[in-house]
């Protein structure tokens, strides 16, 4: 479980990284520790807020067709940008890009951990 929990820390450090890398709107101050802190809340953000809202919020997601997810991704990436002054994102479509990205990187490690099991 620790395993996996750092897995995601790292697998979001490289999603901050391209983000920033590829997104214009997207400002990052390049300093390793704070890399580290911005990957270290979005994976908490991830594992302890967003099981909360879904279930708060499941009767929307139903109704939506699950696209109400992507308002919480959204939301938890505009909460972990709002304590990590280090990081910036400027625009709904860079937030909705960088959600993309950072979503990618967390399926590719859940489905390379899923297979080793």
């Amino acid at each position: 479980m620790i395993k996996s929990f750092l897995l995601h820390i790292i697998a979001n450090a490289v999603a901050v990284l391209a983000s920033a890398w590829l997104l214009p709107n997207v400002f990052y101050e390049y300093e390793f520790i704070s890399l580290i802190k911005i990957a270290a809340m979005l994976a908490v953000a991830n594992a302890l807020i967003k099981p909360v809202l879904k279930m708060i919020f499941s009767p929307l997601i139903l109704i939506t067709l699950g696209f109400f997810t992507l308002v919480i991704n959204i939301f938890l990436i505009w909460l972990v940008v709002y304590f990590a002054p280090e990081l910036s994102i400027v625009g709904l479509s860079a937030y909705f890009i960088t959600m993309i990205i950072i979503s990618f990187f967390n399926f590719m490690v859940s489905a390379i951990k899923d297979k080793k099991n």
